[in-house]
């Protein structure tokens, strides 16, 4: 539904070129900084013990080492730099009629004949693609964003491989069995719309993703949304509820219902998607009718918060800094995942049904699993967190969080939530 299109393959070549080069950058200067930490150290009991008579010699020393980094620094960031643009010029120059004819004259072939030939983009590779770019995006997605970068994934919904279209006629031509009831998965943190594929066996029809089996035994069009895990969940919710809006208007036919279904941070952004929700919404108020969260951390996660600790700590000690730093290069959705959005506290006249799954990987009875590993990324205290009293839970015991992309159980209780407003299709 975005007017944005997905970037080209060259594209994300040049946009990965260019964050290689801020990568190499950012961590010479944390690793200068972790050098500068530990020789202040002895310069400092030096100095103190000579009345500063060894100030010329930390001088010089910081001056060497400042050279010798930055210039690691500015020759790293240059070469991938450099490699960004020759990649944006020839990306640009396939389109020149002066490049095609010289080509079509055979005389760009004596200029390119000793260079190595790329493998052509295919299905396969594009996708291996996205997932190292949506991945990357989880980690730095809010800094690819804010600098413009190629590489930054851009909100759009899927169905069957393919983009949606942004208009009407588009959408009747792309879905021409459009249904009035909608289920749309939304993935989590570091993933994209191809994760709810991760455990399918082509050999065993059981392992077909929720999205397939739903359309097979539900009157629903399964849409999947992709977007950057990087930016934090409200600014993702925002955007996710203007394209919703836009689809409502313009699907093929009256929507009826929707159904989010949000694994891991995706329950987060589809939440917040409700409680942003306001009377110039009237139509989407109306058409959403259940949330599904499949392990999201609405009290937190601890892995976040322990690197959120350990930001803290190591800050507080000069020699421990630059470690502090690193952890800190943290995108804004991670941060956001500290503390999550709270226990779900649905407002007043607010119709919408949450239905809250949660796992661990220990049986019900080990209360200590549960309680600090959980399903190994978010326990269930934190999956469950509700002050309504209203949510329908569950927990599954011996499931980890990526089991919940594909699982019989879960399955069952999606075709339960949307058994509530729906006739099951006759086999």
């Amino acid at each position: 539904m975005s007017k944005k299109e997905e970037p080209s393959t060259s594209e994300k070549l040049e946009g990965t070129l260019m964050f290689v080069g801020d990568t190499i950058a950012q961590a010479t200067t944390r690793v200068h900084e972790f050098h500068r930490a530990i020789s202040d150290m002895p310069f400092k009991a030096v100095g103190a013990a000579t009345l500063n008579a060894s100030k010329p010699v930390e001088s010089v020393h910081n001056e060497i080492t400042d050279l010798v980094y930055g210039a690691v620094r500015e020759a790293g960031k240059g070469v991938f730099s450099g490699a960004a643009w020759v990649v944006r010029q020839a990306n640009q120059s396939l389109a020149s009629p002066q490049v095609i004819d010289q080509a079509m004259g055979g005389e760009l072939m004596d200029d390119v004949d000793h260079l190595p030939v790329p493998n052509m983009p295919n299905a396969k590779t594009d996708k291996r693609v996205s997932a190292i770019s949506s991945a990357i995006n989880g980690v730095f997605g809010d800094h690819l964003a804010a600098t413009r970068n190629p590489m930054q994934v851009h909100m759009n919904l899927y169905a069957n491989g393919q983009p949606l279209q942004a208009d009407q006629a588009a959408l009747m031509a792309q879905f021409p069995d459009a249904q009035n009831h909608l289920i749309i998965f939304v993935h989590g943190l570091c993933c994209n719309e191809d994760s709810w594929q991760m455990y399918y066996n082509p050999s065993e029809p059981a392992t077909r993703p929720y999205g397939d089996k739903l359309q097979d035994d539900f009157p629903v069009t399964a849409l999947y949304l992709r977007y950057n895990t990087g930016r934090n969940i409200d600014s993702n919710a925002r955007q996710f509820k203007r394209m919703l809006n836009k689809l409502v208007r313009n699907w093929p036919v009256a929507v009826e219902g929707i159904t989010l279904v949000g694994h891991s941070m995706g329950g987060l952004v589809s939440r917040a998607v409700v409680e942003a929700l306001t009377d110039d919404d009237i139509i989407l108020k109306r058409a959403i009718r259940d949330v599904v969260c499949l392990g999201s951390p609405h009290a937190g996660a601890p892995l976040a918060r322990l690197a959120a600790a350990g930001e803290q700590l190591f800050s507080k000690f000069e020699l421990a800094k630059p470690i502090g730093r690193v952890l800190g290069v943290r995108s804004r959705g991670i941060r956001d995942l500290d503390h999550g959005l709270g226990a779900l506290q649905t407002r007043d006249g607010q119709e919408v049904m949450f239905h809250l799954i949660g796992s661990t990987i220990g049986d019900h009875t080990s209360s200590w699993l549960n309680t600090t590993v959980g399903d190994g990324l978010v326990t269930p205290d934190s999956a469950l967190a509700d002050d309504t009293g209203k949510a329908q839970r569950v927990t599954f015991a011996q499931k980890h969080h990526m089991t919940l992309l594909n699982d019989p159980d879960v399955f069952l209780e999606l075709k339960m939530v949307l058994r509530q407003h729906l006739r099951p299709r006759l086999v």
